[in-house]
């Protein structure tokens, strides 16, 4: 039982990472048509968030399977 379940958490786990990818790099993609647009300040601010997400996903994936990075 502790197998099945440490199996659903690692299942779990990477899932949420993959949908957490997507979503910054939709964002990512967002702010760069906003500097396109002359939205520089939202551009800036948008893309700046958005390579935070992805260190803080790097961070929760070393913490959680320690020796992946």
């Amino acid at each position: 039982m502790e197998e099945l379940f440490r199996i659903l958490y690692w299942i779990a786990i990477v899932s949420m990472s993959i949908i957490l990818v997507v979503v910054n790099a939709g964002i990512l993609i967002i702010s760069i048509r906003f500097m396109q647009q002359r939205k520089i300040g939202l551009g800036i601010g948008s893309a700046i968030f958005s390579i935070f997400c992805f260190y803080l996903i790097v961070i929760m994936l070393g913490k959680t399977f320690p020796g992946l990075f």
